[in-house]
């Protein structure tokens, strides 16, 4: 019995002093934070605010989502996914407004978004 708890304690302090050597900060353990060009069911855009409408699934909230510029010379537009939601909840559209006055873009120009539209009968459960 006691060289069963001898072997116990030596692995015990053996996973331990492996595991001590893990750095919290370690790229393999951070979480990834980069953005997607965001799904969406659709959009309106008015005086310098777009309204898009996309799909939550429980923790889609109004900084889930920012505006871009996508390109200046076509005075493009795109809302990229910065907070992805993985609640897992029942699909539900959730309607969002932006504005996007202080990206630079000519608001007296046609303003072209470059997302993806999915229409929302493909992606929500119908009661």
């Amino acid at each position: 019995m006691k060289n069963l708890f001898v072997v116990t304690l030596l692995s015990t302090c053996s996973l331990l002093s492996a595991c001590s050597s893990l750095s919290i900060y370690d790229s393999n353990l951070q979480q990834d934070h980069s953005t997607f060009l965001a799904t969406l069911n659709s959009y309106q855009i008015d005086n310098g605010f777009i309204t898009i409408e996309t799909t939550g699934y429980g923790c889609t909230f109004f900084n889930s989502f920012e505006v871009q510029v996508a390109d200046n010379i076509e005075n493009g537009l795109k809302v990229v996914q910065v907070n992805p939601d993985k609640c897992g909840m029942k699909p539900r559209p959730v309607s969002l407004q932006y504005s996007f006055k202080h990206l630079g873009l000519d608001l007296d120009k046609k303003i072209a978004v470059t997302n993806p539209i999915e229409s929302s009968s493909d992606t929500l459960v119908k009661n």
